[in-house]
This record gives structure tokens, C-alpha cells and sequence, in this order.
């Protein structure tokens, strides 16, 4: 067994236990929580420069699900203007890897489908999202911490 793999999810496992079971009691969504954290790992970016680029995204997510919804109301013409209004959006996030802020489009698109996952309270998700990033952020850390100090090189 690899003791460094267990260390590291052992710990993880543990905060992600108290994460689920906090998250109701303060007011927060698990799973847009779980979004984040994940999110977090899927970017490969460490630190804090990963838990800003990954919220960062996370948040402009929120932004085009809200245009998407809102252009296509403008639009018109049903389920036909919905599917230009997300044809329209995703070519800008698409586009938006361009910018080296923005370099994590993965995360532009979780934290726009978890809106609409999350029926729409942007307030809830950015918020739980958030905390779920610095969740993934103190998971990395701790974990290589622990390892560094209880596991084998």
C-alpha cells in the first residue's frame, strides 16, 4: 500500500466529511461546495494563485450562466433561442482562456452549469463554491504537509 497515498487521503476524506456536514448548519451548498474543491484540483494550480484562479472562473461562471439565461430571453423563440444564447456564450468562454487570469476554462464552465444545477441562487453557489475552493486549497496543502512529515520519501 502507498503510505503517502493514504496519508493524503485520509486526511482529504476527513475534511471533506466535515465540509458535508458543516456546509447546512452555516447555510452553504455541499455539492456547489464539492464544485469548488474539485474544481480547485482539476486546475493544477497550487496556493493561493490557485484558489484565485479558480474562484475567479468559478465566479465568471455565475456571470455567463446569467447572460446565457438573460440572452435568451432577449432572443426569443424558446428552446431554438436557448440553444443560440448557449452557442453565443460559450464561444466567450471558450475565448476566454486567452486571458492568463482566465487560463482555467474548465472552471468558467463548472461555475456556469452548477448555476444552473443550483436553480439559479448565484448567491448561494459563488458563496459555497468560494468556501468548497479554499476547502480544495487546504486539502492540498495539509495533505502535502502531512505527508512531508509522516511519509515516505
Amino acid at each position: 500500500m502507498d503510505r503517502n497515498l493514504l496519508i493524503s487521503a485520509s486526511f482529504i476524506g476527513i475534511l471533506c466529511g466535515v465540509w458535508a456536514g458543516a456546509a447546512p448548519l452555516i447555510g452553504l451548498s455541499i455539492w456547489a461546495g464539492f464544485a469548488g474543491c474539485t474544481a480547485f484540483f482539476a486546475s493544477g494550480i497550487h496556493k493561493f494563485e490557485g484558489f484565485f484562479i479558480t474562484s475567479l472562473t468559478g465566479i465568471v461562471g455565475v456571470g455567463t450562466a446569467l447572460a446565457m439565461i438573460w440572452l435568451s430571453g432577449v432572443i426569443g423563440l424558446g428552446t431554438l433561442g436557448v440553444g443560440l444564447a448557449v452557442g453565443l456564450i460559450v464561444v466567450f468562454i471558450v475565448m476566454m482562456g486567452a486571458v492568463p487570469w482566465l487560463r482555467f476554462v474548465p472552471g468558467i464552465f463548472v461555475g456556469c452549469y452548477s448555476t444552473f444545477a443550483i436553480d439559479g441562487d448565484w448567491k448561494l453557489l459563488i458563496m459555497s463554491y468560494v468556501v468548497g475552493v479554499a476547502l480544495g486549497m487546504i486539502c492540498d496543502w495539509g495533505a502535502e504537509v502531512l505527508v512531508k512529515r509522516f511519509g515516505v520519501s
